[in-house]
């Protein structure tokens, strides 16, 4: 049996999210896949929301201000989350969103829940190769706020996420998908992703990101440090292309401890 695939940590940094670009009204459909190698991932996010102004004043603090409420899918060839999400600038250099999402585990493309007896259980290839997965629905509940920064081409942004899952099994225990972890029934993660950006040409980034998983429950920790390039670009008022490149390697993992780490990611934002 394959390696189950894994939700992507990193978070593609837009270009807006940085700079403070002025907020524009309307309803907007974002899409884009991501893969991943060490461990092989893939995963298609959908969203659909409303944006409007939050705070009209003047000045770099507020012009980018706003309200994002909608629903997000997140699907995989092992799982689909689907749910809602609200979330809030009140100003430049803070953002905070929320998320409630149902979670179904399928096992028609042979992954699904994977039960396990404890955090300590194996989930490498060979350790799964020896539990049946499950088809089972549960839950997940998430608050991500981000602290930003910019001075001239440099830019500098930190996201510290609490993640809740439940997710019911006859053991206690599952493999946990999004994080490639070992989480109770219901359990919680901490993640924090760090970057420091600089501006190449126009739309085009590049620098570092520091990743950070935790499990408080039983004290697991994965650290990964990459190279990152980012590039974002308006095509026409109402369209616009994004992507992310990573290459780096894992200071701390169960499995992949300096071990090459690469992954991408490539979407579009429409306003409709």
């Amino acid at each position: 049996m394959k390696r189950l695939p894994i939700v992507l940590v990193f978070a593609l940094l837009g270009v807006s999210a940085a700079t403070a670009e002025k907020t524009v009204e309307g309803v907007f459909l974002d899409q884009n896949i991501q893969a991943s190698y060490n461990p092989l991932g893939v995963q298609l996010v959908t969203r659909l929301f409303y944006r409007i102004p939050l705070i009209d004043k003047p000045g770099i603090l507020w012009e980018s201000t706003r309200i994002e409420i909608g629903v997000q899918n997140n699907l995989s060839p092992a799982y689909d989350f689907a749910g809602a999400f609200i979330n809030i600038e009140p100003i430049a250099i803070f953002n905070l969103t929320l998320t409630a999402q149902a979670a179904g585990y399928y096992t028609a493309l042979g992954f699904g829940l994977f039960p396990v007896g404890g955090y300590g259980a194996g989930y490498d290839s060979g350790a799964l190769d020896s539990v049946t997965p499950l088809n089972r629905f549960g839950y997940l509940l998430s608050a991500a706020p981000t602290v930003k920064a910019a001075v001239g081409p440099i830019l500098f942004l930190d996201t510290g996420t609490l993640t809740y899952f439940s997710a019911p099994t006859d053991t206690g225990y599952f493999y946990e998908i999004a994080g490639d972890t070992i989480l109770a029934d219901s359990d919680t993660e901490l993640s924090n992703q760090a970057y420091l950006l600089t501006t190449i040409l126009p739309g085009l980034l590049a620098g570092m990101n520091d990743s950070l998983l935790y499990v408080p429950g039983s004290g697991y920790l994965s650290h990964r440090i990459c190279a990152a390039g980012v590039y974002s670009t308006d095509i026409g008022e109402h369209f616009s292309l994004y992507g992310a490149l990573f290459a780096g390697t894992f200071l701390a993992d169960r499995y992949y401890q300096y071990s090459l780490y690469l992954a991408g990611q490539v979407g579009i934002t429409l306003r409709l």
